[in-house]
């Protein structure tokens, strides 16, 4: 037998309200029905719960013990149902996810602006390329999301936020050909990019097939963070956003690769939930856009 939550309820009324009648009057069934919990949960936790006086009763010890629960439990129970029948996933779990580039720069900010502003929030967070993001969007699994060139169905609104620029770059103790290169060029050396689920794999293939040869070598990696160790070790040159490299541009540890053949950027958005938008979603998708900007980590 499992507890169920009018068990726990009616438990919590006649610890508040002192008494199995009074209980039973709020709760609005008969005492003998409000009674019958108790015994079935009693039998379930292997204890009694209440000490019986005649018409009033008091705790037990782990009557006293199980309240903390049963507060808990029902706190909980009441919040999924405002949060539900309201359709506001800032009321329980925002479950959020954001490709690598927002990430880096902006996930820090939004996370701070979300726990000054919602301090009960709980939040899940899911870093992925489009493929991911896009599918986990489809299926309900997501509430939020900025992704570069979504994937998704007629149940998600698509808001526009600007473009992320690439760039190919490579380590500075790399020795690349002098002058502007070209994909026929680039493609001698070892290549390494995200998964074939990640825009950014299509970007590069298609790059490459301007020049009517593929890559001679090519490694993935999920992780854009490894990526860039790996870039700026020598291991081979990588197609990386602009902005995340910034710093590492400025300080000479990598540099932006020239090419005869620019690399199309791509248009990122952010995605959410139709069902769910209301006032405070809203307001979320607007610091969101300003966090981008304030970065300015699309174009």
């Amino acid at each position: 037998m499992a507890i169920t939550l009018a068990q726990v309820r009616a438990f919590e009324r006649i610890a508040r309200l002192g008494s199995f009648h009074a209980a039973a009057q709020h709760v609005g069934i008969t005492q003998p029905s409000i009674s019958h919990r108790i015994q079935d949960l009693e039998a379930i936790l292997g204890t009694e719960l209440f000490i019986r006086n005649g018409p009033r009763i008091t705790l037990t010890a782990d009557g006293h013990s199980f309240l903390e629960y049963a507060d808990r439990l029902l706190e909980t129970a009441d919040e999924a149902a405002v949060r539900f029948k309201k359709r506001n996933p800032l009321l329980g779990l925002l479950r959020l996810g954001v490709n690598e580039s927002f990430a880096h720069v902006c996930l820090t900010d939004l996370m701070s602006h979300l726990e000054q502003q919602y301090p009960k929030l709980m939040t899940s967070v899911t870093v992925g390329d489009t493929g991911m993001i896009s599918g986990l969007l489809n299926d309900h699994q997501l509430d939020i999301a900025v992704i570069s060139e979504p994937g998704v169905a007629s149940h998600i609104q698509r808001v526009p936020i600007g473009r992320n620029e690439l760039a190919w770059v490579a380590s500075s103790k790399l020795k690349l050909p002098s002058g502007i290169l070209t994909p026929s060029d680039l493609a001698q050396n070892h290549v390494i990019v995200s998964p074939q689920t990640a825009r950014l794999h299509t970007t590069m293939t298609n790059w490459f097939s301007l020049g009517g040869r593929p890559p001679s070598r090519v490694s993935t990696c999920n992780s854009l963070s490894v990526t860039l160790l790996m870039i700026k070790s020598g291991f081979a040159i990588g197609l990386v956003p602009v902005r995340v490299v910034a710093e590492e541009l400025a300080r000479g540890e990598l540099v932006a690769v020239p090419v005869t053949v620019p690399v199309e950027a791509h248009r990122v958005f952010l995605c959410y939930q139709i069902v769910e938008f209301g006032p405070d979603l809203e307001a979320i998708v607007a610091v969101t856009k300003e966090l981008i900007s304030h970065h300015q980590l699309f174009r």
